[in-house]
């Protein structure tokens, strides 16, 4: 009988674990609005060349730099929060995605302040973003010649057996721009092996937060 109290109580444990959510504080709403004032759905759009800080159409007439955005819009983003994260015209808007991937990695971007997500950074790159950190989640094409991707972790309340299930939410540009995208969809063309996830996504948050403005 002891035993069969102990399993119920772990197990009802692990469900409640599972049912926490991580909610969002006063700074993460700010940072959320911030985000959502940027009006990804309607800029930054594929199948256009942008003015990569702007999010317009600038050149109808481009036939290179048009395919997505999602680089340009978080370095757009980061900017007007004076985050410095590598962009134009450091960088070319081509195949910028896979260059932030390996400037995160790199002593440039530990100088700049931004830190690696290394443990449980499912749960804990939500959980930033929740209280006011910008956070990105970036991943590198195998293929050099092909775009990698890269987004915003965006603030919203979720639960701990979503985010392990799903990933935390992002706001990004892409083939389709929108926000509150769990991460699994947004960088579904990227990820063969959810259970491999850490091998191919890397999380990153700037080290100090973004307050309201």
């Amino acid at each position: 009988m002891k035993t069969l109290i102990l399993v119920v109580s772990i197990l009802s444990s692990f469900t409640c674990f599972g049912q926490q959510s991580i909610p969002v504080n006063i700074e993460g709403k700010c940072l959320r609005d911030f985000y959502i004032k940027e009006n990804v759905v309607e800029k930054w759009l594929a199948g256009h060349h942008i003015n990569w800080e702007t999010g317009e159409p600038d050149n109808p007439n481009a036939t290179k730099e048009i395919k997505t955005h999602c680089s340009a819009f978080v370095a757009a983003a980061c900017k007007q929060l004076n985050i410095y994260i590598l962009r134009p015209p450091q960088h070319a808007q081509e195949l910028l995605a896979n260059a932030q991937f390996n400037w995160l990695n790199a002593e440039e971007g530990i100088k700049q302040g931004w830190k690696k997500i290394s443990d449980n950074p499912l749960l804990e790159a939500q959980r930033l973003a929740n209280e006011g950190y910008v956070v990105v989640a970036s991943t590198k094409n195998s293929n050099a010649h092909k775009p990698g991707h890269i987004a915003l972790v965006i603030p919203k309340e979720t639960s701990n057996i979503a985010l392990t299930e799903k990933g935390p939410f992002v706001i990004q540009a892409a083939q389709t721009n929108g926000y509150d995208i769990y991460l699994r969809n947004g960088f579904k063309s990227h990820i063969k092996d959810w259970n491999q996830i850490s091998d191919v996504i890397d999380f990153y948050y700037y080290k100090t937060k973004v307050f309201c403005r």
